[in-house]
């Protein structure tokens, strides 16, 4: 199966995976900016059952089938050539598996808040705090503010003004069956089959990756074992942030990220 993508730009390719239940446009808004006049191919997915790609098979619904799905759309689109990835929550970790099944493609990677433990009942997650908060004026999309203020730690109109561009339009393109189907079996088909080695790794290639200390869903002390382990990894912890953290530090990501262009050779 290949997956319906978006393709930017000329030069070295750094392929974009988004998280579960949003699409390849919140990965646009929120990288695409930083991106002028920088020498990239820009490679955009949507995962199965999200954005404009179909869902898998039901009996296929599982995350092995979706890195697969991934990986045939990389081959067609890029072939051969090695490539960097940014992945934020389920998309960082399908990109930890693509480096771990095809250490010799991927060159660098770019994590937010990525997911390390797909049964969500084995995760250590971090407990909800609203940092900042201001009165909000809600007169649009009211049946998604309480998933705002369930995952969003600096509550604003700024951020809830993001969340409703950003994230609102992907969980609308979501299909809600396929992404229960994926969950079924409390998370064991969201379950990489080779996470436990998987997470053991040390990878040779560049990793930074970023999280947030409030983070309600995937939360922090998992990946601060799991970089201490990696002998290329730079980590950044943000106070203020949780798993919506391209929101709630939307410049602090920005400017990691910048960084993490120069590091380019």
């Amino acid at each position: 199966m290949q997956l319906h993508y978006d393709l930017r730009g000329q030069g070295s390719p750094i392929v974009f995976i988004h998280g579960a239940a949003i699409d390849h446009d919140a990965m646009v808004q929120w990288f695409e900016p930083l991106m002028a006049d920088q020498p990239h191919t820009r490679l955009y997915l949507d995962l199965p059952g999200m954005g404009q790609t179909p869902a898998l098979p039901p009996d296929q619904t599982d995350s092995n089938h979706v890195l697969a799905a991934i990986q045939e759309t990389i081959h067609a689109v890029l072939g051969t050539q090695p490539y960097t990835i940014v992945g934020y929550s389920y998309g960082g970790y399908l990109a930890l598996g693509l480096a771990f099944q095809q250490p010799e493609r991927v060159q660098r990677l770019f994590l937010v808040c990525p997911t390390l433990t797909g049964v969500k009942s084995e995760r250590h997650v971090a407990p909800h705090r609203v940092i900042t908060t201001t009165p909000i004026d809600v007169t649009t999309n009211a049946d998604y503010f309480a998933n705002y203020q369930k995952v969003t730690v600096v509550q604003t109109p700024a951020t809830w003004q993001a969340f409703q561009t950003q994230v609102i339009p992907g969980i609308r393109r979501t299909d809600l069956a396929a992404l229960h189907q994926l969950h079924r079996d409390h998370g064991q088909h969201y379950r990489l089959t080779f996470e436990t080695d998987l997470k053991a790794t040390r990878f040779t290639q560049p990793i930074t990756l970023l999280s947030g200390r409030h983070d309600v869903t995937i939360g922090y002390t998992d990946h601060l074992a799991f970089m201490a382990n990696q002998p290329n990894g730079s980590l950044g912890l943000l106070a203020d942030a949780g798993h919506n953290l391209p929101i709630d530090q939307y410049g602090m990501m920005a400017a990691y990220f910048q960084h993490f262009l120069t590091t380019f050779a």
